[in-house]
């Protein structure tokens, strides 16, 4: 296994997810300008064309894993906010994040992820990967050698933002539990000269994350609402977060606008 312009040691997460679909910002934090080693920060994740699950985790401290799992439907944008990183335990070392998307990407699909810090400056890299099964269980003369892909920002007159390749898609939602197992895998190591626990406890955690699987999973399972009825509800939503600065006759015209447009589509 190599990484593609990382000159650095393989990520501690890799011999988990290595046969997983995932995303990786390769975090550095500026801790030299600075006095203050507990950072705050947090991520702005504006995913678009996916629909699905997406689940982020990272080590906050060299025993503490912090994960958590979002619904995610189609142009939401997520802030995922209180995050924090102890960097007197990493003087040396980057922070790993990882994104795993569980669902289906549209042909064209873009995304965005902004990191703030107010604490210490910072600068990231985003890395894709795609896991190949090829020969995976068979002895084969063939090397392979999959690769990170850093992905470089698109530029246009809307912005910057990153795309894909054609090779990553999301993993099955099934696959879910086989992440969750492996949490709880992870609880149970020891470290093999201490025999002392790797992580700290993750029971309550890890039953917060059974619990938002077993409901979103049972959401995705339900009759899909037609992208047209979603486009009705996204204008009706855009309405009621203009009221306040609409006039009576201006939410009329907007009502008509609807119904005209969506009337004539259909």
């Amino acid at each position: 296994m190599s990484l593609f312009n990382l000159n650095r040691d393989i990520p501690w997460f890799f011999q988990y997810l290595e046969n997983y679909y995932h995303i990786f910002l390769n975090m550095r934090f500026n801790y030299k300008e600075m006095h203050i080693n507990d950072i705050e920060f947090s991520v702005e994740l504006n995913l678009q064309g996916f629909e699905g699950l997406i689940f982020y985790f990272y080590k906050s401290k060299s025993r503490k894993l912090i994960f958590n799992l979002f619904r995610h439907s189609l142009d939401k944008l997520y802030q995922i906010s209180g995050l924090s990183y102890d960097l007197t335990e990493y003087q040396s070392n980057p922070l790993d994040f990882i994104i795993i998307p569980f669902g289906y990407f549209k042909e064209q699909h873009k995304f965005n992820i902004s990191v703030q810090s107010d604490t210490k400056a910072l600068n990231y890299d985003v890395f894709s990967w795609s896991p190949s099964h090829l020969f995976k269980n068979v002895k084969s003369v063939i090397k392979l050698d999959n690769q990170y892909n850093e992905l470089i920002p698109i530029d246009d007159i809307k912005g910057y933002y990153f795309q894909l390749p054609a090779s990553f898609k999301g993993n099955q939602t099934n696959r879910l539990f086989d992440l969750i197992n492996l949490i709880v895998d992870l609880l149970k190591t020891r470290d093999e000269i201490s025999n002392q626990p790797l992580f700290e406890p993750m029971d309550l955690e890890i039953k917060s994350l059974v619990s938002k699987s077993n409901e979103f999973l049972f959401e995705l399972c339900q009759t899909s609402v037609p992208l047209e009825i979603k486009s009705v509800i996204r204008e009706l939503e855009r309405l009621k977060f203009n009221i306040e600065s609409l006039t009576k006759e201006e939410i009329f015209n907007w009502l008509d606008d609807i119904i005209d447009f969506y009337s004539q589509k259909s």
